[in-house]
């Protein structure tokens, strides 16, 4: 890496803008201040994601991170008047820790609300409703028609995830079979070695069209609230990040970040659908 030679001047100058931001930094976290303030003061929103769940978050043939979860967060990041994203990889099994840790200041990774998620991080308003449903081989989808047919079956998802939990709570019968992302469960789903996958519709159409898996949807089983994820009792940062994501479905943003990644998919339809 080239390194270049600063004169003293230069030097002072960047060290004097470095320290003043460091300073303001460290006086909204003595003072105690609020996440908003701090995120304010540093002029970045971090931001987890999973950089590997297309259409929501993926790394293009340009090396570049994108997505619908992507295009959100940068839009959301502007209307809050927050200059910077700064975007941090994470799975699904270890959001909850990453944001009690600090390790970021929230997620938009299509985490779907729970209650036993609430007890721990706090949610934004839903910005996606999401349709789950298995999936499997074309040539086995008539060997299932609805959940008591994955009983004694294996069965890919995601982990960490709520189809995760789903599988394990309601269906005892199955075998989970637990991937880091869904591309590699949805990927042994189509090779066979798992004989259906429970997935976020989006997810499975989108991965199966783009890398040509051998997979299919057979039922659906539900539709699901997604939101982002912060830390809780921080009404402020709240209040900031809903009023963002108001106007963006108000005016049309999110409509058009959606058929953009979604396949021509109106999320804010859906939301106004199922987000009573």
């Amino acid at each position: 890496m080239k390194q270049w030679k600063l004169g003293w001047v230069s030097v002072s100058v960047l060290a004097l803008f470095a320290g003043g931001a460091s300073s303001l930094i460290q006086q909204a976290h003595s003072q105690g201040a609020s996440l908003l303030a701090q995120v304010k003061a540093r002029g970045v929103l971090r931001v987890a994601n999973t950089q590997a769940s297309p259409p929501w978050s993926l790394i293009d043939d340009k090396k570049q991170l994108v997505g619908f979860d992507v295009d959100v967060a940068t839009e959301l990041a502007k209307r809050m008047g927050i200059p910077k994203v700064e975007f941090v990889v994470g799975r699904f099994a270890d959001f909850i820790v990453g944001i009690e840790s600090g390790k970021y200041d929230m997620v938009i990774a299509g985490q779907t609300i729970t209650e036993e998620r609430k007890k721990v991080v706090d949610f934004s308003a839903p910005y996606q409703a999401i349709s789950v449903s298995v999936f499997t081989r074309p040539s086995r989808v008539e060997q299932f028609k609805n959940l008591d047919d994955l009983n004694g079956k294996r069965v890919a998802v995601t982990a960490g995830t709520t189809q995760e939990k789903f599988l394990r709570d309601k269906i005892p019968g199955a075998t989970p079979k637990t991937y880091e992302n869904g591309t590699l469960a949805l990927l042994d789903v189509s090779f066979g070695r798992a004989d259906a996958g429970v997935f976020n519709r989006f997810v499975g159409a989108y991965l199966a069209q783009k890398n040509g898996f051998l997979v299919a949807p057979a039922f659906d089983i539900g539709v699901e609230l997604n939101a982002m994820s912060f830390r809780k009792g921080e009404p402020e940062f709240k209040v900031a990040v809903d009023k963002a994501l108001a106007e963006m479905i108000a005016d049309g943003t999110l409509t058009a970040i959606s058929k953009r990644w979604l396949g021509g998919q109106d999320m804010v339809a859906a939301l106004a659908k199922y987000a009573k």
